[in-house]
């Protein structure tokens, strides 16, 4: 498999940003085209470099990794490809996500995971752009006192459950965290089903109408598909306690 997937560097330690370059440049699908150690950098060598994903931390000198995610996907620069984001910690994740991250990780994930979620962040969206058939979005809406680490773990076990792929997530609102799915894997029908699977949910209910809320996810520019109503909201109550969805996520892995 020649080397298809290029990926763009953004972090300001120059030793953590060189050893990415290595691990990422042994991989036999993937391709380093360029490191940089600023926002503003990455800017003005994005034309000339064309990268499908761009690994951004989330400190940086200037303009930080979730401002710099929002100008690349949101405000003006409209960059096609794929941004995932590093931090230290879940603490940042519902901001990047909303700034239009496609992924997020740890800076201390092991080197499987890493290029684990590019494969699959790059993969998503060249299906994606690909593909002209009808996909439906089902919008899952869950408490807005649930916790990053809670939410990103979430996340993982929709994906997992409803065979879906994360179009957009959007937080800190009135009515809690949005996340958007397709479910071109599973019926409509069978969706609050799947769903009830989860070990860390408590009940899932059915919302009605998605058009008011729709309007409003409409702002938002979902990554090499355009945006749309989704055909079905859902509200998603967590239980009190999170060991069961802390097995779960150990079985899945």
């Amino acid at each position: 498999m020649g080397k298809h997937i290029k990926i763009l560097l953004v972090d300001g330690n120059e030793v953590f940003r060189q050893g990415l370059r290595y691990l990422l440049d042994s991989e036999k699908d993937m391709e380093v085209v360029g490191d940089c150690g600023t926002a503003e950098s990455a800017f003005s060598r994005l034309e000339t470099l064309s990268p499908d994903i761009i690994l951004m931390d989330i400190h940086m000198p200037g303009i930080d990794g979730v401002q710099a995610t929002w100008k690349l996907k949101r405000d003006g620069l409209s960059y096609d490809g794929d941004v995932i984001v590093l931090a230290e910690s879940a603490d940042y994740l519902l901001g990047a996500l909303a700034a239009g991250a496609a992924g997020y990780l740890l800076r201390d994930s092991n080197p499987e995971e890493l290029s684990q979620a590019i494969r699959q962040v790059y993969q998503n969206g060249h299906s994606a752009e690909q593909s002209d058939c009808f996909v439906e979005q089902v919008e899952l809406v869950v408490p807005l006192a649930a916790d990053a680490a809670r939410l990103q773990r979430f996340a993982r076990q929709v994906e997992t459950v409803l065979q879906a792929s994360i179009l957009q997530t959007v937080g800190s609102r009135e009515q809690g965290t949005a996340i958007t799915v397709s479910t071109g894997r599973v019926p409509l029908a069978d969706v609050a089903e799947r769903l009830c699977h989860i070990p860390d949910l408590e009940k899932v209910e059915e919302l009605p109408s998605a058009r008011g809320f729709g309007r409003f996810l409409g702002r938002f520019r979902v990554p090499r598909r355009e945006t749309t109503v989704p055909t079905a909201r859902f509200r998603a109550t967590f239980k009190e306690t999170s060991i069961a969805a802390e097995r779960f996520a150990v079985a899945s892995n």
